[in-house]
């Protein structure tokens, strides 16, 4: 049962993967974060007016995500005979040995799983000595021609799923012939293979796996690290890493070059291997296998401190990176160790398809070239080149996690510590090719080059594009740091949000809330920041619940019940409009606010926009009738503005002088009709009466509105609601988006009758394009024919369709509003890849994910206005602000919904309260932006923030720090946040150590690398470091909480203060201890350039303790705090002379991980890393801590909080196999020490 509700999906990219999944000649990238399955394709962005780019930039879009039911461990793709879409195929490994087979279909425009596979009730994982399928990693590879898979799971099993490819055996048998039950009996042979298989797919894509134990291979596989298949061999092929004996490196005296690398050609007929080579005594640190294909070919073995490639003949070269590479290794390689590289979790990835340049990128994000020196096809050396800053090797922050080769000279490098980037780069030209004569004349002359640097030279004379590498005046090659900057220059092209890992979280006050003031203390005012990053790429992320608009300027205007604006041309000006040659600044911008007098009856007040301010502005011919306000847009072609009243549509120019005024009741039978809807897009206005019945007006090429005759079908239905919608993309008319010239036929017409059927019609032929039937059952997928289980109808309002999206891709959606104002998302798609003349026969729409359900109204005063409001302003159409092109919902739970190029459509909560309505803005002097009516009748002037990611349901502000944030805490008296931070530093072994002399000698120039810790004060102003505290070398900060502490034994006073607790690890073979700090953020002088740096961090307290401090927690209600600093929870007090004097204790267990207090009561929670969750309570009289309760499950916490629910005590817990557990205390139970889940 799920019990919680997740705010925000997995960000971190864990896989990812390339492969034209969606078609056969599509580009796509897979991405697997952790639980989610994202496809987006590439859209190759054109280059914008006035830029200095030659080329179209490359984005991604996202086309469809899915929440998968597990962790995903490994993606490959896999090329099948027959799949719906014509693409290939996608096999997913998750935890506990399970694979699944899916495609794409595009008649669902969906994912479909082809076949399941699940071995975690294997008889070969059952062994008392083989740990749980839970505890083991897995290894997925696919060979490259797609015939087989392999999945290692459960150390030393070897699943293999054979797939059918042309030519085969396989395929030119009869498999008409075969059932069910022969494919089960052929696929358990030598393993339990639980599959679920649909059968008429699985004739015609693979055959049942079987299960078979390394050591079937090779007996002396014990230790498998790593495998991969090969390319360019006729049988699935594939080389493995392994160790006979366990590598270690505390042993490497023992164990040195222990590893070993063969490689298997499998027959999946005969289920048999044959051993092609292999090679012995390798570096023990090699953990990875990379398959390389040509040119090189082969495999490169990555290990900790060198690189080492096999070829197809077992011929080997390695290159050693750092110093330890010639320590640990007696294998032969090149000595590359001035690099001081460190390739522990590094990820390789090819540049090129035709040349084998590698892209290698280490735990510390720098951009590192692998360069192969052939001959013929023969390897003949390994060069490795770090990329310079200028070139762009700082682009990447942190480790990556996966890549994917895209090709057209991109990379994909996804990640779990930084957000994940598509890089991309461009081979600079260096002038001319030199003649083959004129090398090797420099050559002869500076006579110092040996044949391994002739013969590189040939390698680049065998491509007729190659730039020769430059030769220096002394003769010398360039060094390898220039001669990698010559060849490639990167860029980052897009990126996907990550805000991971969280390692500690904070509450704070906003400073940008939309109702200032007056709301504070509210709840809805509070901001979630959290520590995110890993590294350089460490940082804040600021997180709200709803969309925090940037107020410009404010007015007041009584009785106001809705705004709208309009920008046109000058009346001097409109004659030039058709040479564009009209600027911004040409343009006037009106607000008009409609304010009602009566009933029936409204008054429109006009201002215009001047810089910042609302200026009255006088238009005597602007609704003299004071009749009520439908709507009001701009045809902007024509440089008019149309208000549309109940009664009538009046026509405006420039100065909204008074241009036409074209009546809504029937001229032919006189009968009195009000309009109650209307859509306005250029050059059409369609209009609902209220006995529903359509007008449709057009303007002509002066500006003036003429109805359109309508047909019988259009002007004898009865139609609740009306859309117009000017169709780009071509999905909806016949006229494709490639067109040069767009024609008045892009134009559709959408309209819903009383029996919520969905008209779609084309313009101005007024042809039928489709019908959709049964909306208001919202079901997934509308199409044409009535949904087949319609137990339960929505009462709708509204029908809308327009374009959602950003900058780089914009799409139209379909938006359906209830009555009760739920707004549900359809995307349309056509479901056949086939091209046939009438598309729109086989139009559906697919319905989009939406958990944001409207706020209801707390009174029945409020609700009957809300109604209201909602009633008279229906949903407005947000277009290209900022960039973003949205729909806005009023009332009382008003919001944005929004759609990013990497992210779906989502609804946006706006904060600041009720709002009434919301309408476009556009000033030179403000940018484009908003005028918001809120409900106390305030005009807005808004925006939205520029550092703000709508990509999720909470907006993300993402604050780089530039150093790894592990704690966080919000001063409350000072507003600011102090954050534990830390970054890499060399560590030295102290040359004055009396026990160590020999310390003094030690040669090495390859430090390892240790955390240095320092506190910061960051103002939430504007998000910058204020103020730093530096912490001794081998500090780490463990803990930062804000207390109130009491500071004065004698008055008893009590103060905010910030506690940090800290831990000395020196080794394994030192007693760790630690320190309580005890600070207080002070206001100072500020410096008079950066008045926010008026807050400094104070040292009040400092407390030597044996042990780590690992958690704090306020305790009691003396103002004390409970530290937990080895294996004892001390409750101390703080002492005027700085010093914290311990009052009680408890003995716990290894290593707390979470001391918390049930606020006020004493009673608190322990928790431990190792050994379970305790629940003990402090007294005061006398001072002592009792243990209540405690778990004996043993659990791993690593995070804790208490749930309390009216006289009832619930505990969250969440372990380190990020399970959530719900424990409930019951002393009346049959035993007071135990939990009860």
């Amino acid at each position: 049962m799920q019990c919680y509700t997740e705010l925000l999906p997995p960000t971190g990219v864990t896989h990812s993967l390339a492969l034209p999944f969606i078609s056969e000649s599509a580009n796509n990238l897979v991405v697997a974060r952790t639980s989610r399955l994202q496809i987006f394709s590439l859209l190759n962005i054109g280059p914008r007016p006035g830029s200095t780019e030659e080329q179209g930039v490359p984005k991604l879009i996202l086309e469809r995500e899915y929440a998968l039911p597990g962790t995903v461990t490994d993606l490959c793709r896999v090329k099948l005979l027959n799949t719906k879409s014509g693409g290939e195929a996608i096999l997913l490994a998750f935890r506990n040995a399970k694979l699944s087979l899916i495609e794409w279909d595009p008649g669902r425009y969906g994912i479909c799983t082809i076949s399941i596979h699940y071995y975690e009730r294997d008889d070969s994982t059952s062994s008392p000595w083989v740990p749980d399928l839970s505890s083991c990693g897995s290894i997925l590879s696919v060979d490259p021609s797609s015939r087989c898979a392999v999945f290692n799971f459960g150390i030393r099993n070897l699943a293999i799923l054979p797939f059918h490819q042309p030519g085969d055996d396989l395929v030119m048998d009869d498999y008409g012939e075969l059932n069910e039950e022969r494919l089960g009996s052929h696929g358990l042979e030598n393993g339990n293979d639980c599959e679920m298989t649909k059968e008429s797919t699985a004739h015609g894509t693979h055959t049942s796996s079987f299960v078979l134990p390394l050591a079937a291979l090779d007996p002396s596989i014990l230790h498998p690290i790593s495998l991969a298949f090969l390319y360019e061999y006729r049988e699935p092929t594939f080389g493995i890493l392994y160790s006979q004996v366990a590598t270690s490196n505390a042993l490497l005296h023992e164990r040195k070059d222990v590893v070993f690398y063969t490689v298997f050609t499998l027959d999946l007929e005969q289920r048999a291997s044959t051993t092609l080579l292999s090679v012995s005594r390798l570096p023990s640190d090699l953990f990875k296998v990379v398959a390389l294909p040509p040119p090189v070919g082969g495999a490169l073995l990555i290990g900790s401190n060198e690189l080492v490639h096999v070829d197809q003949a077992g011929k080997t070269n390695a290159v050693g990176v750092n110093e330890f590479s010639r320590q640990v290794s007696s294998f032969s390689m090149t000595d590359q160790s001035d690099l001081a590289l460190r390739l522990e979790g590094c990820i390789v990835e090819r540049l090129s398809e035709t040349n084998g340049d590698l892209l290698l990128v280490p735990i510390t994000g720098d951009i590192v070239l692998v360069k192969f020196k052939l001959d013929g096809r023969s390897v003949s050396g390994i060069s490795v080149h770090p990329v310079p800053s200028h070139a762009g090797g700082d682009i990447v922050k942190s480790a990556a996690s996966s890549s994917a080769f895209l090709g057209d000279n991109m990379v994909f490098l996804g990640s779990e510590d930084a957000d994940s980037i598509l890089l991309g780069w461009s081979i600079p030209y260096s002038g001319t090719k030199k003649p083959r004569s004129q090398a090797r004349r420099m050559e002869e002359d500076s006579g110092e080059f040996s044949d391994e640097e002739q013969s590189e030279d040939d390698v680049y004379e065998d491509d007729l594009y190659a730039t020769v590498p430059e030769v220096a005046v002394d003769g010398r090659r360039p060094s390898a740091e220039s001669s990698g900057s010559i060849l490639y220059n990167f860029r980052e092209y897009d990126r996907l949000l990550n805000i991971g890992p969280l390692k500690d979280i904070a509450f704070g006050k906003s400073f940008t809330s939309l109702g200032g003031e007056e709301n504070a203390g509210n709840d809805s005012d509070l901001e979630l920041v959290a520590s995110q990053g890993w590294d350089r790429s460490g940082g804040l992320a600021v997180m709200k619940r709803g969309l925090e608009l940037q107020v410009l300027n404010s007015m007041r205007i009584d009785s106001a019940s809705c705004v709208w604006a309009a920008s046109v041309a000058h009346m001097e000006e409109a004659v030039s409009k058709t040479t564009t040659q009209v600027g911004k600044r040409e343009c006037h911008q009106y607000v008009v606010v409609s304010k009602a007098t009566s009933a029936d009856r409204e008054q429109s007040e006009v201002f215009r926009v001047e810089g910042q301010e609302l200026r009255p502005f006088r238009a005597p011919e602007f609704n003299p009738n004071e009749d009520v306000t439908v709507d009001i847009g701009t045809l902007t072609s024509k440089n008019r503005v149309v208000q549309i009243l109940r009664s009538e549509v009046r026509s405006y120019d420039g100065d909204l002088g008074l241009a036409q005024i074209y009546p809504v009741w029937d001229e032919d039978t006189s009968e009195e009709r009000m309009a109650i809807s209307s859509s306005l897009v250029d050059p059409y206005v369609a209009i609902l009466r209220d006995d529903s019945t359509l007008l449709l007006l057009h303007a002509d090429d002066s500006g003036d509105l003429d109805e359109v005759e309508l047909n019988e079908q259009l002007a004898t239905s009865k139609w609740t609601s009306c859309c117009l919608y000017f169709d780009k993309t071509g999905i909806f008319s016949s006229l494709s988006a490639t067109s040069e010239k767009l024609t008045p036929k892009s134009m559709t017409l959408f309209l819903m009758t009383q029996d919520c059927r969905l008209f779609i019609y084309r313009l101005p032929d007024q042809k039928l394009l489709t019908t959709i039937e049964g909306v208001d059952c919202l079901p997934p997928v509308l199409s044409s024919e009535p949904p087949k289980r319609s137990t339960t109808r929505e009462a709708l309002a509204e029908v809308v369709v327009t374009d959602l999206g950003d900058t780089w891709s914009s799409f139209p959606y379909l938006i359906i509003r209830s009555r009760h104002d739920d707004l549900a998302v359809y995307r349309p798609f056509i479901p056949t890849t086939k091209s046939v003349r009438e598309p729109h026969a086989d139009l559906n729409f697919l319905k989009e994910t939406n958990s944001v359900l409207p706020r209801i109204a707390s009174g029945v005063e409020d609700q009957s206005t809300s109604e209201e409001v909602i009633k008279s302003v229906p949903l407005r159409i947000v277009s290209n602000v900022s960039g973003f092109s949205a729909i806005f919902r009023p009332g009382i739970s008003p919001g944005f919904i929004v759609r990013t190029s990497t992210s779906s459509p989502h609804f946006l909560c706006l904060k600041g309260g009720y709002a009434q309505s919301l309408s476009k803005f556009e000033t030179s002097e403000c940018g484009e932006g908003f005028i918001l009516l809120d409900s106390k009748g305030v005009v807005h002037v808004c925006r939205v923030p520029l550092d703000v990611q709508l990509d999720y349901s909470w907006t993300i502000q993402q604050i780089p720090i530039g150093e790894q944030v592990d704690r966080l805490a919000y001063s409350s008296s000072s507003g600011m946040y102090v954050l534990g931070t830390s970054h890499r530093t060399e560590f030295k072994l102290p040359e004055d150590d009396e026990l160590h002399p020999e310390w003094r000698n030690e040669m090495t120039s390859f430090f390892p690398e240790v955390q240095r810790s320092s506190l910061k004060v960051v103002s939430p102003k504007t998000w910058t470091v204020v103020d730093s505290y530096l912490l001794s070398p081998a500090e780490h900060v463990m803990a930062v909480k804000n207390m109130s502490l009491e500071i004065s034994e004698n008055t008893h006073e009590r103060k905010d203060m910030i506690v940090v607790g800290t831990a000395f690890a020196r080794g394994e073979d030192i007693a760790s201890r630690g320190c309580v700090y005890v600070f207080e953020v002070i206001k100072v002088v500020p410096d008079p350039e950066r008045p926010e740096t008026d807050r400094k961090l104070r040292l009040v307290g400092k407390e030597p303790v044996k042990g780590a401090v690992t958690a704090l927690s306020e305790i009691g209600g003396q103002g004390f705090l409970i530290v937990a600093q080895g294996q004892k929870c001390i409750v101390r007090g703080l002492k005027e002379d700085g010093s914290l004097l311990p009052v009680a204790f408890m003995d716990v267990q290894c290593h707390v991980s979470v001391v918390k207090e049930l606020k006020g009561t004493g009673m608190c929670i322990i928790a431990d890393a190792v050994k379970g969750l305790w629940f003990a309570g402090y007294s005061e009289e006398p001072y002592k801590m009792s243990l209540f309760a405690k778990d004996l499950d043993y659990l791993e916490v690593l995070a804790a909080d208490f749930l309390p629910d009216g006289n009832k005590l619930f505990i969250l817990v969440a372990d380190s196999d990020c399970n959530l557990y719900v424990l409930q205390y019951d002393p009346e139970g049959v035993s007071n020490c135990l939990f009860s889940k």
